[in-house]
């Protein structure tokens, strides 16, 4: 049984910046988020809603995420 990561929005928007294409596209949803880090699909949910209310991501299209302030590859601190 592996172990769980530490989930919260900080580390899922990490995930989610690690992930995206060059353009700043992630597709994924809770259920990606859900098994990464040994989550129910429901927090995962929970938790894409926060980073969307925070305006750091933007669901455009089913299992696809924009982050909304995108910079280029080399700076690496999405927060």
């Amino acid at each position: 049984m592996r172990s769980k990561k530490y989930f919260g929005e900080e580390h899922a928007f990490q995930f989610i910046w690690d992930n995206a294409d060059q353009d700043g596209i992630w597709k994924g949803d809770a259920a990606t988020l859900a098994q990464e880090f040994g989550v129910s699909e429901d927090v995962a949910h929970s938790t894409l809603g926060e980073l969307c209310d925070r305006r750091l991501i933007e669901k455009v299209y089913a299992r696809t995420y924009c982050v909304v302030k995108w910079r280029e590859r080399d700076y690496h601190d999405p927060l």
